[in-house]
């Protein structure tokens, strides 16, 4: 009998975002393998229905409603606890999705019942601080933040087992003392059957029933419109490069009330540099595997980056990629051999490698096929998934 898993997630489906497809993903690869599953998540609308089923798992949605925001994971936090204590004869084992907040109730829990809880990291710096020479992007944090944080980050410690989505967060593990057995690298994966090259034909369809043009190189950008996400900067270095027989597209959704939202300031620099005919703001989309087989490269110029699931996802579906060197996308994009790899935060290496690889054919061939060599052989969810639950099969069985 597979033990009962309770996954945990801030927020989950309909939000768009990598921890949530990942949960949602995992959720799916678990009960296709005979698990018992349920998903325990945030209200986002006061009318959300509290039970509902989604893919054929139970979804539970506590309060309090709320949009996705930083706040949210500390609001949920009483509501998360009191739900897995009233849950605990309905699951053997919890697997915390982004454990920042409301990973204090699955260890409390988890702790108070004696069941193994595994937390998984969607950025760096949840069990310490990055230190000065750190390559993950994300900057040291000032004396009085590291104070603040360094009672959650004690019970953070006491999980059972900690994935590691990137090499900076393993690093990052180990250096706070979690011992060498219960960390593990378990990068995100990707559906290598949804996100996969396309036809001549197909991309041709692709882009007419987007309003594509047809003869105009596609640059594609998929991610939250959010400054650390190098939305500006990708902005100014295609104003910079100034290639009008290109089309660079925008996918994704403004962070309204957020401090980091770039949407706004993304539209106004397009009217003040008159882009608008060759930048186009898509909005969110929940196809994205169709339009990437559509576009002709990738960039995702992120100021740091756990993992970096979209830029795998392009190189998945054949198109070949440019990206930031920061965090989790330092492990695997090598630099001339499966990516352009540019200086973090500058506009100016961003329009380097955008106007090289604009430029040069035979080099997006290179690198597309060096690319989904990499996605195929490193993050095809199927393994990463099957490896995910035989650990939580052994974590229930040693409980």
């Amino acid at each position: 009998m597979k033990p009962r898993v309770l996954i945990m997630t801030t927020y989950y489906h309909p939000i768009l975002g990598g921890a949530e497809t990942n949960a949602r993903q995992l959720a799916i690869h678990l009960r296709a393998q005979g698990f018992p599953v349920q998903v325990v998540t945030k209200r986002i609308w006061r009318d959300d229905p509290p039970l509902a089923t989604l893919d054929g798992i139970r979804v539970r949605r506590i309060p309090p409603a709320g949009e996705r925001k930083s706040s949210g994971k500390w609001m949920a936090l009483p509501s998360f606890f009191s739900t897995l204590m009233r849950l605990r004869n309905e699951w053997d084992a919890i697997v915390c999705v982004d454990y920042r907040g409301i990973g204090i109730a699955a260890i409390a829990a988890g702790g108070a019942l004696g069941r193994p809880v595994i937390v998984q990291a969607e950025t760096g710096g949840v069990l310490a601080t990055a230190s000065r020479d750190d390559r993950s992007g994300i900057p040291p944090e000032p004396p009085l933040v590291q104070a603040l944080k360094s009672p959650a980050r004690l019970v953070y410690k006491r999980a059972d087992h900690f994935m590691c989505i990137g090499r900076d967060i393993e690093r990052e593990a180990l250096a706070a003392g979690v011992p060498r057995e219960r960390v593990h690298y378990m990068p995100h994966g990707v559906d290598v059957d949804r996100f996969r090259p396309a036809s001549a034909d197909e991309r041709r369809q692709i882009r007419e029933t987007e309003g594509w043009p047809a003869d105009r190189p596609i640059v594609l950008f998929v991610g939250r419109l959010s400054v650390e996400k190098g939305v500006l900067d990708l902005l100014e270095a295609w104003r910079t490069v100034d290639r009008r027989d290109a089309l660079l597209v925008l996918v994704g959704p403004d962070m309204p009330s957020n401090p980091w939202d770039a949407g706004p300031k993304a539209r106004a620099f397009i009217a003040e540099h008159r882009l608008s005919d060759s930048v186009h703001l898509h909005g969110p989309s929940s196809d994205t595997p169709r339009l990437h087989r559509a576009a002709d490269l990738f960039i995702q110029p992120s100021h740091f980056e756990a993992f970096g699931i979209s830029i795998v996802e392009a190189m998945a579906s054949g198109v070949p990629v440019i990206g930031a060197a920061v965090g989790g996308m330092r492990d695997f994009l090598v630099d001339g051999e499966n990516a352009l790899v540019h200086e973090p935060r500058s506009p100016q290496s961003i329009a380097g490698a955008l106007e090289r690889l604009l430029s040069d054919a035979p080099l997006r061939a290179k690198l597309a096929a060096a690319g989904l060599r990499t996605a195929r052989e490193q993050f095809d969810e199927r393994k990463l998934f099957a490896e995910y639950a035989r650990l939580i099969e052994t974590a229930a069985m040693h409980a």
